[in-house]
């Protein structure tokens, strides 16, 4: 498989997705702002939703892609249509069990969640009603896992990096329905979201059909294979979703204070973009990628794709961290400060991003490194990691909450992943999962030296952008979108007197990679 041009593929639809997902974030903005009603829907959109991101891009593929590629390349394809069935039944009956308690017990959940809420009984009944609308999506959102799973497996990548833009579009549509008719806005974007599930699901299934894929669904509930999914699944749900969680807690914490909940969303959904870009595209490739490799026994092989995919993976991880943290104002104030989000609301927000974009770099080291130790059917290690870093975030969070507010939050999150990153790198080490050659060290050192000159670069242009009292939109967008492409293209062109990062090597590396 080649792992950097399938990420490519990934990251190509990704980006779709997140420029959508960011008009969506824009109307929201403008129409919600950061009050009661971008609170309320915030919090019960990000229980489900957290799940989502556990389950698609963590836990469920994690567990799944490792057996169910290891069984394709042995042609044991009804064995693997079988376990595929099997592994949709079983999540189903959970997600619907889970569904049907959760729905009975949802003010004492949120009342857990969202402690802060209580205080005011209208913003808790609001929640409730909200949360009661969307939770369902899980069982929706599970099946979408399933597929988006079986289609990485067989190297089809775009559809399952496709399908949130279904959601983006189809919310966006909700809250401009619901202004238009100046209706309630909670109830149609909850709306939204049950039917953009119905919509995914239908998308992937038409895909499986047109691929050829089988899916048998069998009763084979203790076969080897699904007890080894057993093994890994239970425990990845919390290693494989760690950051999910910490953003969890810190909401939860984030509650108690008025708007708190809404800046840490529009931050996480900012930097997110990268984050999926880069560290989901390349974690969800290399996946079933090494999985086969194991399989075969190439040791040499596993080496050279866990190395190559870090260093191609800091090639962008690091400029765009930089990037993060020296321009928050701007990148927020452009994309959000309208209508009912003021300048207020973009500074606070871009302070939690530049709190964030610290942890960057480990929040998409941890999508690369976690998925090695399921391709080695090894959950144990990364599960103990996850529980120190979720004592660890939630102690960080609530101490520093008390002193700096809900940044304390976002610097919580950012020092705990980087812990995770040490302890999963050095148990990899340790367990000879990989060992990093030396000849690693000189693109890092260069990657660090022309991200340090391009944050140099985008801290003049920054002081030059605020200075101006745009009038205009136009040329406030005009200059925006010039620092941002010349720092890319300032940056490609440095890194390109690097030899092995110049456009020939990088074009031969996509094209010839295994």
């Amino acid at each position: 498989m080649k792992i950097i041009k399938s990420s490519l593929t990934y990251s190509f639809f990704t980006m779709i997705s997140r420029v959508t997902g960011f008009i969506r974030d824009i109307i929201f903005a403008n129409y919600l702002g950061s009050g009661l009603i971008a609170d309320v829907f915030y919090v019960a959109f990000r229980f489900p939703n957290t799940f989502r991101r556990i389950f698609s891009e963590g836990a469920f593929n994690s567990a799944f892609v490792p057996i169910y590629s290891k069984l394709l390349d042995e042609k044991n394809n009804k064995e693997a249509s079988e376990f595929a069935g099997s592994s949709i039944v079983i999540l189903l009956s959970a997600t619907t069990l889970i569904v049907i308690m959760i729905e009975i017990f949802m003010p004492s959940i949120l009342a857990l969640l969202a402690p802060g809420f209580i205080q005011d009984q209208s913003k808790f009944m609001m929640l409730i009603f909200s949360a009661r609308i969307i939770f369902p999506f899980l069982i929706l959102v599970s099946i979408v896992s399933i597929l988006s799973s079986i289609l990485n497996s067989h190297g089809k990548f775009a559809l399952s990096a496709s399908v949130p833009i279904i959601l983006n579009i189809i919310l966006s549509i909700s809250v401009l329905g619901a202004a238009f008719y100046n209706n309630n806005y909670l109830l149609w974007a909850s709306c939204g979201v049950i039917i953009a599930g119905f919509i995914q699901v239908i998308f992937l299934f038409i895909s499986l059909r047109r691929n050829r894929i089988i899916i048998y669904l069998s009763n084979k509930y203790l076969s080897d294979p699904i007890i080894r999914f057993y093994k890994l699944f239970i425990p990845s749900i919390l290693s494989s979703g760690i950051l999910q969680i910490n953003i969890l807690i810190g909401t939860i914490i984030a509650s108690y204070e008025i708007g708190a909940v809404s800046y840490l969303y529009y931050a996480d959904r900012i930097y997110q973009l990268p984050l999926a870009l880069i560290g989901v595209a390349l974690g969800i490739v290399l996946l079933p990628s090494i999985s086969k490799q194991i399989k075969e026994n190439k040791k040499t092989s596993i080496q050279k794709t866990i190395e190559k995919t870090i260093v191609y993976s800091m090639l962008l991880a690091v400029p765009a961290s930089v990037s993060l943290f020296i321009l928050p104002e701007i990148i927020v104030s452009f994309l959000f400060e309208r209508g009912e989000f003021n300048s207020f609301s973009t500074y606070n927000t871009s302070m939690a991003l530049k709190a964030f974009s610290i942890g960057l770099i480990a929040f998409i080291l941890i999508k690369i490194l976690t998925p090695i130790y399921f391709a080695n059917e090894n959950s144990k290690l990364p599960l103990n990691f996850a529980m120190v870093t979720v004592i660890l975030n939630t102690a960080l969070s609530i101490y520093l909450f008390i002193s700096y507010g809900f940044i304390g939050i976002a610097v919580a999150t950012s020092v705990s992943s980087w812990v995770n990153v040490l302890l999963l790198y050095f148990y990899l080490m340790k367990k000879d999962y990989f060992i990093h050659s030396k000849k690693i060290f000189i693109p890092f050192f260069i990657i660090l030296l022309v991200s340090t000159i391009l944050g140099i670069y985008l801290f003049i242009l920054k002081n030059v952008y605020l200075s101006y009292n745009f009038s205009n939109f136009f040329y406030e967008a005009l200059f925006f979108l010039t620092i941002i492409f010349s720092g890319i293209v300032i940056y490609f062109i440095m890194i390109s007197f690097y030899k092995p990062f110049n456009y020939v090597n990088l074009k031969k590396q996509i094209l010839s990679d295994e």
